[in-house]
């Protein structure tokens, strides 16, 4: 057999042995989706959004022992009760980046934050001290807790339990301010509007949602 014929076969014999193949051992077509994801950009005015308030009667008491070189000759217990309104807000950016996913709209919000100084009905603040030295002391020791309250109420509204007290009511007025931005914009016109879920960067799933919102749609 001359070598160029048998190139030739041999060439055939693979060409055949490939088309077999694919003809028959050939994989099942694999079927893959995806949901797009769109970000778009809300515009604001800027400047800070109230998002929640806690209304408290707080009360402070203090003790001061009083002693005469050294011996304990009693104590004086002043006590001040006030209304406090604790307010929070986020700042608005003067963009706001969301992600639309099928009919989601995915707001993370900056994490919300005590506004200071924490708010007091002077007119309705109650005070009192009592003790055997109060009719000399009692005025000094409720002028010194009065000064220490706004310290004490900053501390407080910035604590995990209040933040957490507020958070659900905070995401309430987020998601109707955007909500409200929502229904104004032209391609939602007609339509119904997506559902708004709302996380705050300080939340463990608003960290993960943050990804999402710099990603490229």
């Amino acid at each position: 057999m001359k070598p160029i014929v048998a190139v030739f076969i041999a060439a055939s014999l693979g060409l055949n042995s490939f088309f077999a193949y694919r003809l028959w051992f050939a994989p099942d077509a694999v079927n893959t989706s995806h949901t797009t994801q769109d970000l778009v950009v809300m515009q604001t005015p800027g400047g800070l959004l109230e998002v929640s308030a806690i209304t408290a009667e707080e009360r402070f008491d203090s003790t001061t022992g009083h002693t005469v070189l050294g011996v304990p000759v009693g104590k004086t217990v002043a006590q001040i009760r006030v209304p406090a309104v604790y307010r929070y807000h986020i700042p608005l950016a003067r963009a706001w980046d969301f992600r639309i996913s099928g009919r989601t709209l995915i707001v993370v919000a900056p994490p919300v934050r005590p506004s200071l100084p924490v708010a007091i009905d002077t007119g309705k603040l109650a005070s009192f001290s009592s003790g055997l030295w109060s009719p000399v002391t009692g005025t000094a020791a409720i002028e010194a807790l009065q000064q220490s309250i706004t310290l004490r109420l900053e501390e407080k509204a910035a604590s995990p339990q209040h933040l957490l007290l507020q958070r659900e009511s905070a995401r309430q007025t987020v998601s109707e301010f955007v909500q409200k931005w929502v229904i104004d914009q032209p391609r939602w016109k007609g339509a119904k509007p997506p559902t708004v879920l709302v996380f705050f960067e300080d939340e463990p799933l608003g960290r993960k949602a943050i990804p999402l919102l710099s990603e490229a749609p």
